[in-house]
């Protein structure tokens, strides 16, 4: 199995654990542990066309203003299921989220459409996202050659 980390490229810093309970408690439930694992090694990721948002990093608060609260409660979609907890987007409306069930996030990661309200499972797993992502990058630089 590929290691996560070789698949996102970048030199943005994690969060301290801190931080991340702080989201969660704000949010009233637990981030799935893929998820908290990835956010410790490289908040704010970018993977593919996919943006997720940041933890509030309280050694970087300005960078991390627009973070995963603010997304689920200031600037929310208002057709947007309650169960659902957005952490992402692609630029276009559309959401990458998480469900909540009794205060615990799942890990299957769903695709909210902006357009019409529908959600779709994306993938079992943020890991699983992640590598089909990575794939379809690289099918596509296959393409350009």
């Amino acid at each position: 199995m590929k290691d996560v980390r070789e698949l996102i490229h970048t030199r943005k810093l994690g969060v301290d654990e801190s931080d991340i309970k702080a989201a969660e408690n704000k949010l009233g439930a637990v981030f799935p542990d893929q998820y908290k694992e990835l956010f410790k090694l490289v908040n704010n990721a970018e993977i593919g066309e996919w943006i997720l948002y940041p933890i509030k990093d309280h050694r970087n608060t300005k960078k991390t203003w627009d973070d995963v609260v603010r997304q689920n409660t200031v600037v929310r979609e208002e057709h947007m299921s309650e169960d659902l907890i957005a952490i992402g987007d692609d630029g276009s409306g559309d959401k990458l989220c998480l469900k909540e069930n009794d205060g615990i996030m799942g890990n299957e990661i769903y695709l909210w459409y902006h357009e019409d309200g529908e959600i779709e499972e994306y993938a079992s797993s943020l890991k699983e996202f992640i590598i089909s992502i990575s794939d379809e990058d690289n099918e596509d630089d296959l393409e350009d050659e």
